[in-house]
């Protein structure tokens, strides 16, 4: 039984190291630990959407919880079917998790009525 023991371990953690690279080479994001993470909520305004590359940019206001001002930025959404219905000038609120440290991705938007 131990000298399973000795493969097992190594190929284990060959595993958590490869799939989260190979993940985002394939565009995917997977959670840094596979937890459901905290949420942190924006508003802002759509400058361009590209559905193709599942990423939105955002003119933002300030986002508290994570320490940031408000700033223009591009985001990765989790979802591509999100995109769907967004347009360039829509405002929109949004929640942001952290998929990796320090990269914040997407998870909920919508359209502000």
């Amino acid at each position: 039984m131990k000298r399973n023991t000795f493969i097992l371990i190594p190929l284990a953690l060959l595993a958590l190291t490869v799939l989260p690279a190979a993940a985002e080479d394939m565009g995917m994001i997977m959670p840094m630990d596979g937890k459901v993470t905290e949420g942190h909520q924006g508003k802002g305004t759509i400058n361009s959407v590209d559905a193709k590359a599942g990423k939105l940019n955002i003119t933002h206001g300030p986002i508290a919880s994570l320490g940031w001002d408000g700033m223009t930025m591009d985001f990765e959404v989790q979802d591509k079917a999100m995109l769907a219905n967004l347009k360039k000038g829509q405002k929109v609120t949004f929640k942001l998790v952290e998929a990796r440290k320090g990269k914040y991705v997407i998870s909920e938007i919508a359209a502000v009525k």
